[in-house]
């Protein structure tokens, strides 16, 4: 499995089609609008404060990976001819076998799956690179992305403190690994 070439179609719970692929230098643009379409709320929740937009050198982080530390994945849908990106994840390792994840999607398909598809896709290549852990920090109040987590089917566990969850999933098997104080 090659991450940086990655791409799958699914079906959303609602019937929707998505196509899943890893995110591409390219994108760019898509991802300014994808951001553009996240209310404040859904901001606030993904990047822990508000934001207006992103720099140059944000979206070129973003979308310039290496596929081995930094892995990103997009939900694209068409329309009018045009590829837009409903949801993005990615992770970023932090060692050896553990990686930071984190996700953002439209508000308008937020509630259709998304989140829960992109997890799982991440969750493949992520065992495939030996990475055991997912670990996420989530604000108290984003009960959407703890069900997220929640319902993935993976080992979870989690800390809470100071208004932010602290969630590690186990990829594997095995009991759930105590997320971090």
């Amino acid at each position: 499995m090659d991450p940086a070439h990655y791409q799958v179609d699914e079906t959303l719970r609602d019937g929707g089609l998505i196509h899943i692929r890893s995110i591409r230098p390219n994108d760019r643009e898509r991802l300014l609008e994808h951001f553009k379409s996240l209310s404040e709320q859904s901001v606030y929740y993904r990047f822990f404060g508000l934001k207006h937009s992103l720099s140059d050198k944000e979206l070129t982080q973003f979308t310039q990976l290496d596929f081995v530390k930094h892995v990103g994945l997009v939900a694209t849908a068409y329309s009018d001819g045009h590829e837009y990106l409903i949801g993005v994840a990615r992770y970023i390792r932090n060692n050896e076998s553990h990686a930071e994840v984190a996700f953002a999607v439209s508000d308008a398909h937020q509630g259709r799956g998304i989140a829960t598809i992109l997890l799982k896709h991440l969750a493949r290549i992520a065992r495939e690179a030996a990475i055991e852990v997912f670990v996420a920090t989530v604000l108290a109040g984003n009960s959407k992305m703890l069900e997220v987590f929640d319902h993935s089917g993976l080992a979870v566990s989690r800390n809470t403190a100071g208004g932010e969850v602290h969630v590690t999933m186990r990829l594997g098997s095995g009991p759930p690994v105590e997320p971090p104080n």
